[in-house]
């Protein structure tokens, strides 16, 4: 009789919608998988971690792995793809406070995925034990670091080699005045050909991958000339109090 309950529990537990599934680490859903937990050093909240995970992801090793890497696996290596999160929880009562999703919002952000690798050299992200460009090993995604000058190291990059030109970057990082993890939005200015615009946007060309010229100041230029592009100039500012970085895009054609 007893085996009979347990079974007849499995099946209703099947028969319930994900959401209602959950997985036993802070409440995320059936399918979910923890890629990394990061206890953050607050002072208003001793309790709080990020948590990076991913919903039914698709592990993707490389090919050849004795062979150099290709442009888009500097940011890839060996890796996973799916559906990517950054929640932050309160690690006592082990539950989400709030969750951010990644989107390549430059590639229009409709696919809801994002890769995410385990395996690969030192570059990009943070592999400990590794000298940069030599033998693989497991990044750290987020590696804290003090990105936008506040004097907290709370925030990190995820970033995007699409080609051997262009690398999309975007910043995450916990407010403790909100108590959420954030991905932080650019008011991005561009001037071209007498013409401007102002947009809002979450992902951008490079800014960090650099090292700022001070505590969050950019100036940079990426030359695409060569290629029949374009020379782009940046200066991009953190707005602390609307947590947020500003700044202008100067795009320049060959005539």
């Amino acid at each position: 009789m007893k085996s009979i309950t347990l079974l007849a529990y499995a099946a209703l537990v099947l028969a319930l919608p994900s959401v209602q599934r959950r997985n036993p680490d802070y409440g995320l859903p059936a399918g979910a998988r923890i890629i990394e937990v990061r206890p953050l050093k607050t002072k208003a909240h001793a309790d709080r971690a990020l948590v990076l995970w991913m919903l039914r992801p698709k592990t993707n090793p490389r090919e050849a792995a004795d062979e150099i890497y290709s442009c888009p696996e500097e940011t890839r290596g060996s890796h996973y793809s799916g559906p990517t999160r950054i929640s932050l929880v309160d690690a006592s009562a082990r539950r989400v406070i709030n969750t951010v999703s990644i989107r390549q919002e430059y590639d229009e952000g409709v696919e809801d995925s994002f890769d995410i690798p385990y395996k690969i050299h030192k570059g990009y992200y943070h592999v400990g034990g590794v000298r940069r460009g030599s033998a693989e090993g497991k990044p750290s995604i987020m590696w804290l670091r003090d990105y936008n000058g506040d004097g907290r190291a709370h925030e990190f990059a995820l970033f995007d080699a699409l080609a051997c030109m262009g690398l999309a970057t975007t910043l995450i990082g916990y407010s403790e005045s909100r108590d959420e993890v954030i991905q932080y939005p650019v008011v991005l200015s561009r001037e071209e050909g007498g013409k401007r615009s102002t947009k809002t946007v979450h992902w951008i060309d490079y800014l960090f991958s650099r090292q700022p010229d001070a505590p969050g100041l950019w100036k940079y230029e990426i030359d695409y000339r060569g290629r029949g592009g374009s020379l782009d100039s940046y200066e991009i500012r953190y707005d602390r109090a609307g947590e947020r970085f500003e700044g202008k895009l100067v795009v320049r054609w060959d005539e």
